[in-house]
């Protein structure tokens, strides 16, 4: 369900980006739609009080502030998503961001950075981590002409901010519980989107018509579920599995979106699938399972 919704959140943002001619814009209409589903969570007493005895560690020092700053992170992410995805298709974004994903979440397991269980670097986790390199190595010769290296960097560096963001995440969860967690990600996130929007605004950025279609301020909720499932599950699965794991979704609903989308840069060809494949066996491998 993560991984379903992360793939429609990043398609969703990256439609409004193109309708507005701004990635940036995007995120921030993300961030708050997601704010504003998150803050129902005060309603419930019990998120209240968890609310305060988190405020109460952070003013005491028992809990650093710096682990409260996952939702920095996440601006990163769905900003690159925003600004990325109508370039170079949600299929390719995904494989590269997963594979990305693989290569920082094995470390930050590896010393259990998020707060769950340290898992040690096995042979097979290794391999899925080289399978993710190879799918994105495979996925890119289904490209059409020249290669966008630029914006395939770009998405590795959001990978890199999705695995610090679900690590914070984690430790907050820990703290307080997943509900404050997911509430706190996003005010942080628009407070770094909102900055980069204003270095923006003073070079006389200009934006588009606001586009009348609903469904495009709708990432807001989907980035929502995304965070709550991440903070809800990742003590346990750990960060790598979690990622890998909601990959299955992603890739799925990714090839789903370009076929019903087309993308002008990039083809859905056996390149791509066979991509996907791989990273599905990824998938199977990171977990351990025997």
């Amino acid at each position: 369900m993560a991984g379903i919704a992360a793939t429609l959140q990043a398609s969703v943002s990256g439609q409004l980006a193109h309708e507005l001619n701004d990635g940036i814009m995007a995120a921030l209409i993300s961030n708050i739609g997601g704010a504003i589903c998150t803050g129902l969570f005060l309603l419930n007493p019990e998120v209240r009080k968890k609310g305060k005895q988190l405020y109460k560690a952070v003013i005491s020092g028992k809990f650093a502030k710096w682990q409260l700053l996952g939702g920095v992170a996440g601006g990163v992410y769905i900003s690159t998503a925003s600004s990325t995805v109508s370039i170079i298709g949600t299929g390719l974004f995904t494989v590269v961001l997963v594979a990305s994903q693989n290569v920082s979440g094995i470390v930050v397991d590896k010393f259990g950075f998020s707060s769950g269980t340290k898992k040690r670097i096995t042979v097979r986790r290794s391999i899925a981590v080289l399978l993710g390199i190879a799918a994105v190595l495979l996925s890119v010769s289904d490209f059409k002409g020249e290669i966008l290296w630029i914006p395939i960097a770009a998405v590795v560096v959001a990978g890199l901010a999705v695995t610090v963001q679900f690590a914070l995440n984690g430790r907050v969860t820990n703290a307080s519980n997943s509900q404050v967690s997911t509430f706190i990600n996003f005010p942080m996130s628009m407070i770094a989107v909102s900055m980069a929007l204003l270095v923006m605004n003073l070079f006389g950025k200009n934006w588009s018509t606001w586009p009348s279609q609903w469904w495009l301020y709708s990432a807001g909720l989907l980035g929502a579920v995304v965070v709550f499932l991440a903070a809800a599950t990742i003590r346990t699965l750990g960060v790598l599995l979690f990622g890998l794991a909601s990959v299955a979704g992603q890739l799925i609903t990714s090839i789903a979106l370009d076929v019903i989308l087309p993308n002008a840069n990039i083809n859905v060809g056996w390149a791509l699938i066979s991509g996907a494949g791989l990273m599905l066996l990824a998938v199977y491998l990171a977990s351990d399972l025997r």
